[in-house]
């Protein structure tokens, strides 16, 4: 199987909230999270494509943007790849990354090509 990740991924403990332009909302679990995006499990995960914001929550820290879906499983999750967010959310987001690459050996996580 060809690997299209462009970035390593990490588990994490976190929560995201997502609404959608149509203000369609949706919770879940972070199973990982990365510079590039994140992993929400959720069961009802929407189709890829679909433009949202986000709030998530990750080792008590807070990230808010913008992402697209960039895969959806139903029952399972969906993948969000960031496309927008303020320099200070960037700026928490590699200090997440970071603190994760530190706690663990190598990257792992539940999240598809993200």
């Amino acid at each position: 199987m060809n690997d299209k990740r462009q970035c390593e991924r990490y588990s994490c403990n976190g929560s995201g909230d997502l609404i959608t332009q149509n203000n369609g909302r949706v919770w879940g679990h972070l199973g990982d999270i990365s510079t590039r995006g994140f992993y929400l499990s959720t069961f009802g995960p929407w189709p890829v494509n679909t433009d949202v914001r986000f709030k998530i929550e990750v080792e008590g820290t807070q990230i808010c943007g913008t992402g697209i879906v960039a895969t959806s499983h139903p029952g399972v999750g969906m993948a969000v790849v960031f496309k927008d967010m303020t320099d200070d959310a960037q700026h928490a987001l590699s200090m997440v990354v970071h603190e994760l690459q530190g706690s663990s050996e190598r990257p792992v996580g539940m999240g598809l090509r993200v």
